[in-house]
């Protein structure tokens, strides 16, 4: 049970309400509810990097899941191994994000995980893994590689201190998959 109730959506202004709905009511953004100016800013950044951005959909997903499994959240494990597979991650290279074994993965996503494992682990990104990341990722890709880790380590944080659980409706992926935006 989370730590302190979701706002009662009747007492929510009519176009957060709506915003709500309209993103599937997921935990996650029932809490932020409490702050509406944040949730809405936070929903659009991260509607941005799930839809926006640059990376290789599959790459991302890689990304958000070890984040996910170093930073102990369960709820973002489930709803992005339902993504990952609605963007086409096979099964073998969802389950290296928590095995640690990454022989599956090419050099390029072996290089975005370490990317994103130095993030979490140093608050940055080492000189050895940026030169390696540099040479092969443009300027903006590099960009959205540090706004994708920091988005979700926070989002992790945000889950876990408040014991945000997971929904007991289908995961986001199969959401993604049936509005055509996976």
């Amino acid at each position: 049970m989370a730590r302190i109730p979701y706002p009662d959506p009747a007492s929510l202004e009519p176009e957060i309400a709506d915003r709500l709905e309209r993103m599937g009511s997921l935990n996650v953004n029932r809490m932020m509810a409490h702050a509406p100016t944040l949730m809405v800013a936070y929903s659009k950044l991260g509607a941005a990097l799930l839809r926006k951005g640059s990376l290789e959909p599959t790459l991302r997903e890689l990304v958000i899941l070890r984040i996910g499994v170093l930073c102990d959240s369960d709820y973002e494990w489930y709803q992005h191994v339902s993504v990952g597979r609605a963007v086409g991650l096979p099964d073998e290279k969802i389950n290296a994000m928590k095995s640690g074994d990454f022989s599956s993965l090419s050099e390029r996503e072996k290089l975005a995980v370490a990317y994103a494992e130095d993030i979490r682990r140093l608050g940055r990104v080492s000189d050895a893994v940026f030169d390696k990341a540099k040479a092969e990722f443009t300027p903006g890709e590099l960009v959205e590689l540090n706004l994708v880790a920091g988005f979700y380590i926070m989002t992790a944080g945000h889950l876990l201190t408040m014991e945000i659980e997971r929904e007991d409706t289908p995961p986001l992926g199969e959401a993604m998959k049936a509005y055509n935006v996976a």
